[in-house]
């Protein structure tokens, strides 16, 4: 190139000398300039090329760290135009390139000076224009993390019975120890909608970084689940690139520092959430489930059982789907709503049946729909397949005893609501618990089943504790399948029609419950193969007198709370019968001789009966296994004969019945007649050696000592049961009857101790109290606190009652107390106490009444201060808190500046009445009572600053008072008052 540049050189030189000789030395600069573009040429353009070199070297790592990281992040705008910038440049050094070389081709001898010099000219500015690119690519953000795609809303309508589940999975996912929330219920319930709500809800509060939704169906599989939650973070992988592990560590790692919910829609089977990629170290991330059964997601922090719509949401639903307003078709309305409550309050059901009737207005087709959701023979309509197949996929999968309790339900009334205790003794005399001898057994295989079904969404909590229900389409599916089961029977069950008496010969069960038309019977059904006949709560009056003779066969019957007012002697025929219920049949005087016939009998539930006397046949009864029996008072009239107090249960019936595991006798304690006779019988049951369960009034303290000594059920051979020999109890000592009304119903077992008007702390009490969970202190005449009676007694107590004890300062004495009291304490209530100042006296534990979700205080006049300091701090769960006719207190709690804001965090419902002299409630304002729904203030005059005291009450709804209360109080500004205006309720 040097051999081709020199004579151009000289050429050019020869040439430009009289001109540059003329223009003197810029022009000489000028060539000297443009001679270095054409003399370094050579060494230019390799320069060139070595910073191409880097700037190449520079794109490729640039290229490399955005194909590394495309998955979850973006190049910036400056790095796409810093490429494009580099591509563009590339392609004007590659047409240099070619110039240069073309140059070296052509040039034989001399080459034009010129265009020389413009090539130098431009190697050197695009060497210049590289290495500036270069050194920009440091200064220069290359990418960012992609945004996550945003939320796509669900926009489902949710009705108000069902809101409140979202309501309450707002604050489990406000809790940062609940990381697994479980949903669940039978489908069409309403799940997937709250789930909706919940997720739009969560959207709008901006509070998580990333929200997922997946519908999990049976054939979904990890790896699917694992594609979702990869494109919802942009992760858009190809699947068959990676294992289900390595997109695990993926995911994990993408979350790690995330705040995240996952949503899992129609979950039907576990889910190993770690295969996933979703781990518990993920310190804020959540996982809500819905599911059909609760043993799926049984490693949640917090299950919530979704139950049915309110009968208005229902209505209201149902209506909004026909589309009709009802209310104007007088011939439609009264079926439309029987059809709504075979839906019972099932969502999915509800729209399924209403969208079939949608504007349809001929009342003939509406009939006919209602009969064939209640008819057990007909097909099973197309709409509530769905249903169907789960009700029947779950019963063909249960062991055979299983699957007869649960076909067991069809026969009871839609949407009946039984206990368990009489559930779990229909099915021992169906004879679904043969492999246990023991009542209690049974009780407790029973019980564990109830809850099985529950977890599998085939029943429901009823509205009552101890109370369950079926949904009423799962009873009629229940029916047609025992129906269609050639190894099952017929089973007529009425609803408001009669039963005809050809009827009566094939059934095998018959339910008549509820039945309010005039029942007669016939005088003697040919049914020798029935085993059940349900007449409870019907208007039953009489039976023919043969009306039993062919039913060999029974083994349960029932006739609680009808009218009959005689036994026909043919119940000696029931030679199999096992359970017996004729409580609540008022009209029932006496139970004719013939009961001693029942060889086989079980079970007798005479309760609340017109009964005043067991006759003597009851001692032949030698199965009996459960005796349960009160007694009227004889009053003496033409009526009823007067009975001598013995005479209500002869001498040695009770200890004949060898058998009785569960005894309950209950006598009027207050009435002093009945004292020897509770004495004399107070001995025979102590003679019996298989008692689990106990009803008894203990006339005194030296009775109940006795028994407990001499009792073979207690102190027999099992050495190492003792009290714990007896499952339950329900024991009374002394008269006094309390003024509050005590339902022990939702404790852990039903083990209930009254102790009335007594002294001391007598060695059987502190036994019995140490067992229980349920304890009444009534008029006690010397305790000055319950820490007296032991707080290793009081450890198991879940609801208290005190009342009348004249001597009691406190409730617990902290300086007696080492340890957190009332660990297991749900309900407390406190009744005339008239020296009481303290709940709580000294220093209270940490961890004490952990679990308190109910306190009610009434006519304690020495109290001013209702809480100190420290106890608010424990009361986490108080859910409801009354306090009445407490003639001297100013405050409830306590003053200074210790309480924090969200004190009571879980209190709904406040009630505070006839207390005089209150005027704070605290001193501290701006507490904020994030839970409390209503409030019921009588009688409260000085109480003026409540609007500023509840003013942050967000979910304040209802505040009952009276229009003298109102008008005096003292608004912190017109918004509250506004607002408060709209929530009065006047009493």
């Amino acid at each position: 190139m040097t051999a081709i540049i020199e004579p151009a050189i000289a050429q050019a030189t020869g040439s430009l000398v009289g001109p540059a000789i003329d223009g003197g030395k810029g022009i000489f600069n000028c060539l000297k300039r443009k001679y270095g573009y054409v003399r370094n040429m050579s060494k230019n353009f390799a320069d060139l090329e070595k910073e191409e070199k880097y700037l190449i070297s520079e794109e490729v790592d640039v290229m490399t760290k955005l194909d590394r990281n495309r998955l979850k992040m973006q190049q910036t705008n400056r790095c796409k135009t810093w490429l494009d910038e580099v591509g563009k440049l590339k392609g004007e050094i590659n047409d240099l390139k070619t110039e240069y070389s073309s140059i070296r081709k052509s040039f034989c001898g001399l080459c034009p000076l010129p265009g020389l010099m413009k090539l130098g000219k431009k190697i050197l500015k695009k060497t210049a224009d590289v290495v500036s690119l270069t050194d920009q690519i440091g200064r220069i953000t290359i990418m960012f993390e992609k945004a996550p795609a945003a939320v796509i809303k669900k926009h489902t309508k949710v009705f108000p019975s069902l809101y409140k589940h979202v309501e309450m999975l707002q604050e489990y996912l406000r809790n940062v120890e609940l990381k697994r929330i479980c949903i669940w219920g039978p489908p069409g319930v309403g799940k997937t909608t709250i789930m909706a709500n919940l997720h739009d809800a969560v959207g709008e509060s901006h509070e998580f970084d990333i929200i997922f939704w997946v519908n999990v169906n049976t054939n979904r599989n990890v790896k699917e689940i694992q594609e979702v939650l990869l494109k919802r973070l942009g992760l858009d992988l190809k699947a068959e690139e990676h294992s289900n592990d390595q997109r695990a560590d993926m995911i994990s790692e993408e979350l790690k520092n995330k705040k995240y919910v996952l949503f899992l829609d129609e979950v039907s089977s576990e889910i190993n959430l770690e295969e996933v990629g979703i781990h518990e170290h993920h310190s804020d991330g959540k996982v809500v489930f819905a599911c059909r059964y609760r043993y799926i997601c049984g490693q949640a922090d917090e299950h919530i059982n979704v139950q049915r719509l309110s009968d208005e949401d229902a209505w209201k639903l149902f209506q909004e789907t026909v589309d009709l307003d009802l209310k104007n078709y007088r011939d439609i309305e009264p079926v439309a709503r029987k059809i709504v409550n075979e839906c019972g309050g099932m969502p999915h059901m509800i729209k399924l049946i209403g969208k079939s009737l949608k504007k349809v207005e001929v009342a003939a087709i509406w009939r006919n729909t209602l009969y064939q959701l209640r008819s057990p023979s007909m097909e099973r309509k197309r709409e509530l397949e769905e249903v169907y197949k789960f009700f029947k996929l779950v019963c063909d999968e249960l062991a055979p005893n299983k699957r007869s309790c649960l076909l067991s339900w069809a026969i009871f009334p839609a949407g009946y609501e039984p206990h368990r205790d009489y559930i779990i003794e229909c099915w021992r005399a169906e004879e679904c618990f043969k492999h246990w001898s023991k009542l209690g057994e049974a009780r407790d295989e029973g019980h564990a089943i109830l809850n099985e079904f529950v977890d599998q969404s085939l029943l429901e909590n009823g509205r009552k504790v101890a109370h369950y229900k079926m949904f009423e389409h799962f009873q009629r599916v229940a029916l047609r399948i025992a129906n269609q089961d050639e190894k099952s029977y017929r089973i007529p069950v009425k609803e408001g029609e009669k039963i005809r008496e050809e009827e009566w010969e094939p059934a095998n069960r018959i339910s008549l419950v509820r039945l309010k038309e005039e029942l007669e019977l016939p005088e003697r059904p040919k049914c020798g193969k029935i085993l059940t006949l349900l007449l409870q709560e019907s208007s039953l009056v009489e039976f023919p007198i043969s009306f039993f003779v062919f039913m060999c066969s029974l083994r349960l019957l029932d006739l609680r709370d009808t009218v009959i007012r005689l036994l026909p002697s043919s119940i000696s025929s029931l030679k199999n019968l096992t359970v017996l219920f004729l409580n609540n049949c008022r009209e029932l005087t006496q139970l004719p001789a013939e009961v001693g016939d029942l060889s086989s009998l079980e079970v007798l539930d005479i309760r609340h009966t017109g009964i005043h006397a067991l006759p003597i046949e009851i001692g032949q009864l030698t199965d009996l296994k459960c005796l349960r029996v009160s007694f009227v008072e004889p009053v003496g009239n033409h009526n009823q004969v007067e009975a001598r107090p013995r005479d209500i249960i002869s001498s040695n019936i009770i200890k004949k019945i060898v058998s009785l595991e569960e005894l309950i006798i209950d006598l009027n304690p207050n009435n002093g007649r009945w004292n020897q006779t509770l004495r004399d019988i107070a001995v025979e049951v102590a003679s019996l050696e298989n008692l689990t369960c106990l009803g008894f009034n203990f006339p005194d303290v030296d009775c109940f000592q006795n028994f407990i000594n001499t009792s073979k059920s207690l102190n027999g051979n099992n050495k190492l049961l003792e009290v714990n020999n007896l499952r339950s109890f329900s024991i009374v000592i002394g008269y006094h009857q309390p003024c509050t009304k005590f339902d022990i119903s939702g404790c852990s077992a039903e083990k209930h101790l009254r102790f009335s008007a007594g002294d001391g702390f007598p060695d059987a009490i502190l036994k019995m109290l140490k067992e229980a969970c349920a304890f009444e202190l009534i008029g006690h005449r010397t305790a000055a606190n319950l820490s007296d009676f032991g707080a290793d007694k009081l450890g198991g107590l879940e609801a208290c009652i005190i009342e009348e004890c004249n001597e009691m300062m406190s409730i617990i004495d902290g300086n007696h107390t080492r340890d957190a009291a009332f660990q297991r304490l749900k309900e407390l209530h406190i009744n005339n106490l008239s020296k009481l100042v303290h709940i709580w006296k000294g220093s209270i534990q940490a961890g004490s009444f952990p679990v308190l979700t109910t306190l009610t205080l009434k006519g304690c006049h020495s109290l001013k201060t209702l809480f100190s300091q420290e106890i608010v701090l424990q009361l986490k769960q108080l859910q409801s808190l009354e306090v009445e006719d407490c003639k001297e207190i100013e405050k409830i709690i306590e003053d200074g500046s210790v309480v924090e804001a969200k004190v009571f965090p879980k209190l709904k419902k406040l009630e505070l009445c006839s207390l005089p002299r209150l005027s704070n409630i605290c001193q501290n304002m701006s507490l904020e009572w994030p839970s409390l729904e209503t409030t019921i203030i009588k009688t409260c005059e000085e109480l003026k600053n409540f609007p500023s005291t509840f003013e942050s009450a967000a979910k304040l709804g209802v505040i009952r008072c009276t229009q003298d209360w109102w008008n005096q109080l003292v608004w912190p500004n017109d918004n509250v008052k506004n607002r408060f205006q709209s929530l009065q309720k006047l009493i």
